[in-house]
């Protein structure tokens, strides 16, 4: 499996490069609602109970998980997409900070397809 491109969307879909992710965090305005988009391939063999987790900490305490079921794909010329369920970033005062989140694509074997690491700050304004 290749994820081809990852963004993260309040109205407009900000690309993001996994490889870069984990130094440089990216801004949401408290309060404002999101989705992250997949975009990925599928090469060589069907990926079967394919899931997207995440485990968001703050200063090292956890915040949230999040364990979806995306399903099983198999291989063609076009990419697969996926979107998050809309997800509201926390307000007030004691929300705002800087977060670290750890995510990864795994399936039904226990196969991590990708994993990366990304922080993110929730700030009163963009």
């Amino acid at each position: 499996m290749a994820v081809t491109q990852i963004g993260f969307s309040t109205k407009t879909v900000y690309p993001l490069d996994v490889s870069k992710l984990k130094d440089t965090s990216v801004v949401i305005k408290e309060g404002c609602e999101y989705q992250l988009k997949f975009t990925f391939q599928i090469e060589g063999e069907i990926v079967s109970g394919l899931r997207f987790q995440q485990n968001i900490s703050r200063k090292g305490i956890p915040a949230s998980k999040l364990n979806l079921m995306l399903g099983s794909f198999g291989p063609r010329d076009e990419p697969h997409e996926f979107i998050t369920p809309t997800d509201e970033a926390p307000k007030g005062a004691l929300a705002r900070g800087k977060y670290h989140a750890k995510c990864k694509f795994i399936d039904d074997d226990k196969t991590i397809h990708l994993a990366w690491e990304w922080t993110f700050k929730i700030q009163s304004d963009w």
